[in-house]
Order: structure tokens, then C-alpha cells, then sequence
């Protein structure tokens, strides 16, 4: 076990924070704005065009799988959550539920990070801001969006493990905020086998990739009208995700 998480941590991504920022009480987490959408629409076009139609379509022969579990929740919103599990796995999940256009909610270390930053904000992220209140703050534009119909993805596992192919502890922030939404979680797994020329393995980062899109998940006991959040039904909910992407890792990996 000390093995396999040694392992893991030489692959995290490190984001180094050089320019704090504040977020205000108007900070406007999820823009709608014409100028931010127009720019926002030229930006995530071209990262499609290069990274999921060259890189991953092509090179990782990127397939997704369960795209059916959508159909009762076209036009709808909702939050998703994946594994993190990719360099640019928030590009992976855009074109897992293509043509739809997800937010990205993320930690706000990343919106202090040099080049990143500026990258995250232009395609639909927006931070959770630090401290014990963070997950409050944004679950008014949270739940504003949903109730538009927008996609707002999530990763539980809050810290990104590059290329790992397991489930590390889950954080229950996407599910607490569906309960206060009343809308479901769509869980999605993202599964990588390297890849093979004449049966040799060219390069670790040269993989076949497969998304696989999960059955809508609903709050047991979704806190509407102001309800007291029933923690054990967030916990139920968040324990349900974990253990179905461990179970699709699993059978994918054959072990």
C-alpha cells in the first residue's frame, strides 16, 4: 500500500500560487455576459479542436460510452463529477457531454496559478473559494445554473493525479450542493490503458481512452424549501458515485 501511494504523489500536478486574488461578495461565478461567451465559445473551440479531436479522438481513440443516461436530462441541468484524473481531463469531460458546454467548478489555488489561471476562467471554470464557508458562497450561482440548465461539473477527489487509475478519497462539496439544487449527480469515469504499436508500449502519455457516463444519481432527501441538509443522504449519495467508478475501474482493468 506505501508502494502504490509513493507512486501516486510523483504524479500529482503541482500549482504554484503567485497571484493571490480575492473573491469578493460580487464576484460572478458563472458569466453570462456576451463578451466573456463570445471569447469563451472561440477558446473552448480551439482546445476541442486540438486536444479532443487530435489528441484524445485520434491518438487516444477516445470513445464514450453511456451517452442513453442523458436523454431524461436533455436541456436540464445538473452537476457531473469525474475522476481526476488527466492533465486536461476538464477538456475530456467537455466532450463527454459534447455538444453540451459544462461548467468547471475548481480550487481557487488554481485560478492564483501562472498561465493556468487565465486558461481555467476563459473555459467556464470558476473557483471554490478557500476557507470553511467556500462551498456556501458558491451554491447560490451553483443552483441559479442548474435551474437555467447548466452542466456544473465538479472533481471530488479534489487533488489531480496524473494518469491514476483509482478512486482516492472523495470530497462531499458536489453532493451536498445537488441536495440543495434538488437536481441529480451524473457520475463519469475516465479509463486509460496505455497504447500499443506492434506490441510495444511507446510512451505512457500515448493511451486508449474510454469515458463511460453512469446512471443519474438523486438526493434521497434533497433540502428544498430551506430544509436542514440531511447529511446522511449526501453521504449515501457520495458513497454510491465512489463506489461505482471503483467498480468501472475495476472490471475495465480486470482486477
Amino acid at each position: 500500500m506505501t508502494k502504490k501511494v509513493s507512486q501516486v504523489r510523483e504524479q500529482q500536478v503541482p500549482m504554484e500560487i503567485v497571484y493571490p486574488i480575492k473573491i469578493t461578495s460580487s464576484y460572478t461565478y458563472i458569466r453570462r455576459d456576451y463578451f466573456y461567451l463570445f471569447f469563451s465559445h472561440i477558446a473552448y473551440t480551439i482546445f476541442y479542436l486540438a486536444f479532443e479531436i487530435f489528441y484524445f479522438r485520434i491518438i487516444g481513440s477516445h470513445k464514450v460510452s453511456g451517452r442513453k443516461n442523458l436523454r431524461s436530462l436533455q436541456n436540464k441541468g445538473f452537476i457531473s463529477v469525474a475522476n481526476h484524473c488527466h492533465i486536461f481531463d476538464t477538456v475530456l469531460t467537455g466532450a463527454t457531454f459534447s455538444p453540451r458546454r459544462p461548467w468547471f467548478a475548481s480550487v481557487q489555488r488554481n485560478f492564483e496559478a501562472p498561465y493556468f489561471r487565465k486558461m481555467f476562467r476563459i473555459l467556464r471554470g470558476f473557483p471554490i473559494p478557500d476557507g470553511v464557508f467556500g462551498l456556501r458562497r458558491i451554491m447560490k450561482p451553483v443552483t441559479e445554473g442548474i435551474y437555467r440548465g447548466t452542466i456544473v461539473h465538479m472533481f471530488p477527489e479534489e487533488e489531480l493525479w496524473h494518469l491514476y487509475q483509482d478512486i482516492d478519497y472523495f470530497q462531499k462539496g458536489a453532493f451536498y450542493l445537488a441536495h440543495h439544487a434538488n437536481c441529480p449527480v451524473v457520475p463519469v469515469v475516465h479509463l486509460f490503458k496505455p497504447r500499443k504499436f506492434f506490441g510495444r508500449e511507446v510512451s505512457k502519455n500515448i493511451l486508449t481512452i474510454k469515458s463511460v457516463i453512469g446512471e443519474p444519481m438523486y438526493p434521497r432527501s434533497p433540502a428544498v424549501d430551506g430544509q436542514v441538509t440531511d447529511l446522511d443522504s449526501v453521504q449515501e449519495m457520495c458513497d454510491q458515485a465512489q463506489q461505482w467508478m471503483k467498480r468501472m475501474l475495476d472490471e475495465y482493468h480486470q482486477r
